[in-house]
């Protein structure tokens, strides 16, 4: 009888489970660093949670439109945008970060988010 070592055994192959001697893979990027509570200072801390919960009331609504519905809101605001999904969301989640900032570093691409809305502040 074979003792459990909670490995793998495949014919003559000895398969390790993913933490026994696990190396980390050196073209891997590191990885994200989470926001912690304890790495926040109180301000920061109540800046991440109105994002956080503006960006998911944002969503919510979103979720609920149509895609009538945002064309709708393009026409209203007298723009001739097609309409793109991808591109709206996060156009959408820039337009809450103007509104309740996030912290410095919590959300990393959010410069290219507001690039894309630029224009809108130009109008």
């Amino acid at each position: 009888m074979e003792e459990a070592t909670g490995s793998e055994i495949g014919g003559d192959e000895r398969k390790p489970d993913a933490g026994e001697k696990a190396t980390p893979n050196s073209r891997s990027a590191p990885p994200p660093r989470r926001w912690r509570k304890k790495d926040m200072t109180p301000e920061e801390w109540s800046a991440a949670m109105a994002f956080i919960e503006a960006a998911v009331d944002d969503l919510m609504v979103y979720m609920d439109m149509t895609e009538e519905d945002v064309e709708d809101e393009y026409r209203r605001a007298g723009k001739l945008h097609k309409y793109d999904p991808e591109m709206e969301l996060k156009k959408r989640y820039a337009r809450v970060a103007k509104k309740h900032p996030p912290p410095p570093g919590m959300v990393p691409k959010m410069d290219e988010y507001l690039k894309l809305i630029e224009d809108e502040d130009e109008d």
